[in-house]
Formats: structure tokens, C-alpha cells, sequence
């Protein structure tokens, strides 16, 4: 098993830290990995902080899970269901590569793929993960 040795330390970025501060560490990092939790929340802090241009241009090796793996697609779809309405938004992510990434879509699949992704593929290359699992990657 391979296990990558960081020389440096780990730094954790969230607003506890200046902008200009997590600007200039992500400029000089050598691995940048987007965590996974709520991926609006992560979104609004990449646009407030200025990071996703940062991020987008480095030359550091990026990868992301789960929320984090969204917010890496050029745009990503965001479902809000309340007892009355289910509404949707489409969110600017990175943009890495030209396409849209879906996780967690284990519901009303019919419903789902034409009333959310078939208008989202409209736009953009949609790729929706199997029971909460999918690689991608480019041969």
C-alpha cells in the first residue's frame, strides 16, 4: 500500500482564517483536497473567499469527496424538498472539466433524471453516481 508523506503541515482553511491568508496557502500547496459536508455552504465560502480561481489555476494535485467533489464540476444541481415544494438550483462550481456531477441521487429515479438532469444536460454533460458511487476518469 502507498501512502503519501507530507514534508510540510496540513493546513485546515475555513473562515477562521484570513482571505488573504487561505489565497496565498492554497497558491503554495502541493495537495489541495475539497472536504465533503454541505456543498452550498462550501460554495458560498469558495465565492467569499475568492478561492475557486486559486484553486483552478494551481498545479497542486486536487481531488474532493462528496460535497466537495460537486463544488470541483463546472456546475452541479442542489434539490430542496420541504413538505410543500421541491425546488432546484443549479450552482457554478470550479469547473475543472466541462461537466455537471450528481451524488446521493437515490430517489424517484424516473422523476429525477427528467424533471432535474435532463434540463441540467441541456447544458452540460451530467454524470450521476449508482447507489452513492461513481470514479471518473479521463483514459
Amino acid at each position: 500500500m502507498e501512502v503519501i508523506k507530507f514534508e510540510n503541515s496540513l493546513l485546515f482553511i475555513d473562515y477562521r482564517m484570513q482571505k488573504e491568508d487561505a489565497q496565498r496557502f492554497i497558491r503554495n500547496a502541493s495537495v489541495i483536497f475539497l472536504c465533503g459536508g454541505y456543498p452550498v455552504l462550501q460554495n458560498d465560502f469558495l465565492a467569499e473567499y475568492e478561492l475557486s480561481d486559486v484553486i483552478k489555476n494551481s498545479n497542486a494535485i486536487i481531488m474532493g469527496a462528496s460535497g466537495g467533489a460537486l463544488n470541483m464540476a463546472a456546475k452541479w444541481l442542489s434539490l430542496n424538498n420541504t413538505d410543500e415544494v421541491e425546488t432546484s438550483i443549479i450552482y457554478d462550481g470550479i469547473g475543472f472539466d466541462h461537466f455537471a456531477y450528481e451524488s446521493h441521487s437515490q430517489r424517484d429515479y424516473a422523476t429525477f433524471v427528467q424533471g432535474y438532469l435532463f434540463p441540467l444536460s441541456e447544458e452540460i454533460d451530467v454524470y450521476a453516481a449508482e447507489q452513492e458511487s461513481a470514479v471518473r476518469v479521463n483514459v
